[in-house]
């Protein structure tokens, strides 16, 4: 079958029940109206060992288990619970993760090779298991959703868990869970949200307990059925690895700068303008010149959304922003501002970016600045693997936010060490060129042409405005046409849309 992004996409898919190829769909402001969620109303118990809460559970080979990684490379707890669930004895699990990075990958890659874990669904991986994705050592191939597609999933029953791991920062005596409170503290359990909820079991995990969170709660404990106290869920200064990098490039400083003046000539800069980031070098840049020109300007927004950083906490502050919606934390100065200001909000990831939750932040977007690893001349955006086929980066967000927003501009540097970043065609779709609006380059400006209206405010500008095809041939003049590695016809890696459908595979 080929899909309307123009990818062979096979019949059937070991671990996908019904394989549906991505359609084309245009960008819609309202959600679908969602299912209540079940009810639940739970005494949690307090358990002395991982062991003895995961013998109650009723946990069996084969079932679904469940993490969050708001701790990222500062993660200790999946580590520990697959090797209980290795002693135990258990085998084929299927893990459903909201990530995985650093110490938790390794951690993952022993559960495969032990045979404990026998398919992985995420939204992204790092090293080791990006090498042995690709290497034939994952016996299913690993489903990649985005933020919104995994809470739609679970919601839906579409990947139903047997079992939720949360790790949270503190536990009270009702059980209920946050990232807020003890040693550890890393902010927003967004992510682990509809888990708590869905999941037909549920354990927390923590390294604190403290006699009541009162409000602080991410989870209420009629959503808990056990609460184990470890030595240590990890270490939180580790919440601001991963992809959260400053960048000191000037070709990045120029792409950001760029991208400033870009956005004020198509006038979404103004008063009550929501506002979203990635968490990329330039993204980040883009988010530090926008801080300045609405001081200068008096220029107040409603509301900034997603993953939450220090500067956004200081727009907030300054009253730049009127609330920030929160669904991971990447700093410090991000978690004591949840801590301590009623308009810092953790939200769910449903709320942030399930496509059939009626109230999905991602829809009331103005503007949406979108990383990636590369991008085609009909706009469709990679941010999984590069060009040579290498894992490296995650859907996370994007496919949600690019779907949601207004404005969807793509910030990246035309070339990295000599390999072109916009190519004919990309190498695997991850955001669909439908719902990208720009790219933004150091040698020009990209408008998509189903963006008339946006090319006609922006061509008599001073802008370096350029069509998709020639800034790919400027790039091959300077680079030369890559020559890249064809793909196998083995399936290692599913990219679905947030709908389910299927955007790509990737083959070994």
């Amino acid at each position: 079958m080929i899909n309307d992004a123009g990818r062979e996409i096979p019949e059937t898919i070991t671990g996908i029940r019904n394989v549906s190829p991505y359609r084309n769909q245009q960008k819609e402001r309202a959600g679908k109206r969602m299912s209540p969620p079940p009810a639940k109303e739970k005494t949690t118990q307090f358990s002395q060992s991982l062991e003895e809460a995961i013998a109650r559970s009723g946990l069996k080979n084969g079932d679904r288990i469940s993490f969050h990684h708001h701790l990222r490379l500062g993660d200790r707890v999946m580590e520990q619970v697959l090797g209980v669930l290795d002693r135990m004895g258990f085998r084929d699990l299927i893990v459903c993760l909201s990530s995985v990075m650093g110490p938790s990958a390794a951690a993952v890659l022993k559960a495969v090779e032990s045979g404990v874990v026998r398919r992985i669904e995420t939204t992204g991986l790092k090293s080791p298991l990006s090498e042995a994705l690709l290497d034939g050592k994952i016996p299913e191939p690993v489903i990649f959703r985005s933020h919104g597609g995994r809470a739609r999933a679970i919601e839906r029953g579409e990947t139903p868990i047997n079992l939720a791991f949360i790790a949270a920062s503190a536990a009270d005596k009702r059980g209920n869970l946050t990232g807020m409170e003890g040693p550890n503290q890393f902010g927003s359990l967004g992510y682990a949200i509809v888990d708590s909820i869905y999941a037909t079991y549920v354990i927390g995990i923590t390294d604190h307990f403290t006699d009541s969170l009162q409000e602080r709660a991410g989870i209420t404990g009629n959503h808990v059925d056990e609460v184990v106290r470890i030595s240590s869920i990890g270490d939180n200064k580790g919440i601001a690895g991963g992809s959260l990098r400053q960048s000191r490039s000037p070709v990045e400083k120029l792409i950001a700068r760029r991208t400033m003046e870009f956005l004020l000539t198509a006038g979404v800069v103004k008063e009550d303008f929501s506002y979203q980031a990635g968490s990329g070098g330039i993204s980040l840049l883009v988010t530090s010149y926008l801080k300045s020109y609405m001081e200068e300007n008096s220029i107040k927004g409603s509301f900034a959304s997603g993953g939450v950083t220090g500067d956004l906490v200081a727009m907030l502050k300054s009253g730049l922003f009127k609330t920030l919606w929160d669904v991971q934390s990447f700093d410090i100065d991000a978690v004591q501002s949840l801590k301590e200001n009623l308009f810092h909000r953790e939200m769910s990831a449903s709320l942030y970016a399930n496509p059939d939750n009626a109230e999905c932040m991602a829809h009331k977007l103005d503007v949406m600045i979108l990383s990636a690893t590369e991008i085609d001349r009909d706009f469709n955006v990679n941010s999984i693997t590069g060009t040579n086929g290498r894992i490296l980066g995650a859907l996370g967000g994007a496919p949600d936010t690019a779907y949601g927003s207004r404005l969807t501009v793509v910030v990246m540097p035309s070339f990295r060490g000599r390999i072109p970043t916009v190519s004919e065609r990309v190498r695997t779709v991850c955001t669909p060129g439908p719902t990208v609006d720009a790219l933004v380059t150091e040698r020009g400006i990209a408008v998509n042409p189903r963006r008339e209206d946006l090319f006609h405010r922006l061509k008599n500008s001073s802008l370096p405005l350029i069509s998709m095809d020639d800034l790919i041939g400027r790039v091959y003049q300077l680079t030369g046409k890559p020559d890249l590695p064809e793909e196998g016809h083995e399936v290692a890696g599913v990219v679905e849309y947030r709908d389910g459908s299927i955007l790509d595979c990737i083959r070994r």
